[in-house]
Formats: C-alpha cells, sequence, structure tokens
C-alpha cells in the first residue's frame, strides 16, 4: 500500500468536499426544476417504516441523490458521509443513492455501501434503507431515511 503525504491528503480532502457541494447544489437545483405530475401524491409527514412503500407506489420521490459511478472505494465512503453529514444538517429526510450494478451484478460499491450504511459512523444518521424500486434504479440504487434533525428522542 502507498502512503501519501499529509499535504496531499488535504488536498484531496478539499478537493472532495469542494466537489461534493458542487454537486449538492446541482442535484438540488435539478429536483427544484422538475415539476410535479398530477398523478403523484406528495407526502411530507409520514412514518419511516411505510417510506419504502411510499416510494414503490410511486406516492413520494427522494428528495436528493447522489451518484457513485466511477468513485473508488475510498472516496465513495467519503464523499457518503459528508453526504449524509449534509442532509441531517438541513434535514432532509429521503435520499437515493445510486451503487450501480457492477460487473455480473458484484459490484464493489453495490456490495460495501450496505455495509457502511450498517457501520457505526453512518448509522448515526441512518434511519433504514433498502434497494429501490425499479423506477428508481433497481438493484443499482439503494433508498436511504435519514433521521429527523428536529425530532428529539
Amino acid at each position: 500500500m502507498i502512503s501519501i503525504s499529509k499535504n496531499d491528503k488535504k488536498i484531496w480532502e478539499n478537493y472532495v468536499s469542494d466537489f461534493e457541494k458542487s454537486v449538492l447544489i446541482l442535484k438540488k437545483e435539478s429536483l427544484k426544476k422538475r415539476k410535479p405530475s398530477k398523478n403523484k401524491i406528495f407526502i411530507k409527514k409520514e412514518k419511516p417504516s411505510n417510506s419504502f412503500k411510499n416510494f414503490r407506489r410511486k406516492k413520494i420521490e427522494p428528495d436528493m441523490s447522489l451518484d457513485l459511478h466511477g468513485y473508488t472505494l475510498y472516496s465513495a465512503r467519503l464523499l457518503l458521509q459528508k453526504f449524509f453529514s449534509n442532509c441531517y444538517e438541513k434535514n432532509i429526510r429521503n435520499v437515493l443513492i445510486i451503487t450501480g450494478k457492477g460487473q455480473n451484478n458484484k459490484g464493489a460499491l453495490k456490495e460495501e455501501v450496505p455495509k457502511w450504511l450498517s457501520d457505526k459512523s453512518l448509522n448515526q444518521y441512518v434511519v433504514s434503507f433498502n434497494v429501490a424500486p425499479s423506477q428508481f434504479g433497481g438493484e443499482g440504487a439503494l433508498l436511504v431515511r435519514i433521521k429527523n434533525r428536529f425530532k428529539k428522542i
């Protein structure tokens, strides 16, 4: 394994954080430009146990999405941690994480991201996650429910 200098690591982390900010801005702008169709019902308040049923029934859509195609495991994990912390701070509850299926349906990100979501570092933000319905990417994506920032336990 090749080690990198502290300076190079700092430069990389700044690059990833700047890139992540621009991704959030672009995703948020693209979601604002969408016009809600008349057939869909958007529900703001709901129980987490029913959220995936509502996604499948096309009653709600994810508030944000993150595409991890082309990222290494290390950079994807950093980006995912920052993405979840930003979503938690902005009280964004439903997100779509696109991992892709990979070759022969055994992609590295597809296998690792669910493990990360169960991990201690991301578990502080995540209520639940599940494989996305077909209209949101199927097996190549995950729907994640993020904790409510304003709810007191």
